[in-house]
């Protein structure tokens, strides 16, 4: 069995995931994990689908074929799933440009690998600002502390909220 990753995007409409979900299933495909929005009125979303060699070139053109949805796909080369802790951070403040560059470049910095990130802007009510929220799950390499990341990304502006869970 083969696993492939999907990114899809197209014009929001109903019964796009019904479609998307209902071709990898008649075409001999399991659907293991995904994460699909909808943003700007566009649907997009990445999806993790587990089919058999045989099938992997009648299930990709059926995807491809969709009217209406760009896709792209890539084979997973990875071998064995890699071992590590994850840990959940959530930043948190006013909305203003550069909040996703600044605490990205930390992480990178520190050598943290990214394996989740959601982002999200609403209205704060009786505040009359937008709040940014960023929700992060990360994998940290097994020499660099909880307290680390948390103190370098707690310099990065004094109108940010950083919560990480402690799952050491």
């Amino acid at each position: 069995m083969k696993h492939l990753i999907l990114t899809v995007i197209g014009k929001d409409r109903s019964g796009l995931v019904e479609t998307l979900s209902d071709t990898v299933y008649q075409n001999h495909g399991n659907w293991l994990s995904s994460s699909l929005s909808k943003l700007a009125g566009q649907f997009a979303g990445i999806i993790q689908i587990e089919v058999a060699d045989q099938y992997i070139a009648v299930l990709s053109q059926a995807i491809r074929n969709i009217d209406g949805l760009q896709v792209h796909i890539v084979e997973d080369e990875s071998k064995t799933l890699a071992t590590s802790v994850l840990h959940n951070l959530l930043v948190t403040g006013n909305d203003r440009v550069g909040i996703v560059k600044d605490v990205t470049t930390a992480l990178n910095r520190l050598g943290i690998n990214i394996n989740k990130l959601k982002t999200n802007t609403d209205s704060a009510p009786n505040w009359g600002y937008p709040i940014f929220t960023a929700e992060f799950v990360l994998e940290l390499p097994t020499e660099i502390s909880i307290d680390t990341v948390q103190e370098t990304l707690e310099r990065i502006a004094d109108d940010l909220t950083i919560d990480i869970d402690n799952n050491e």
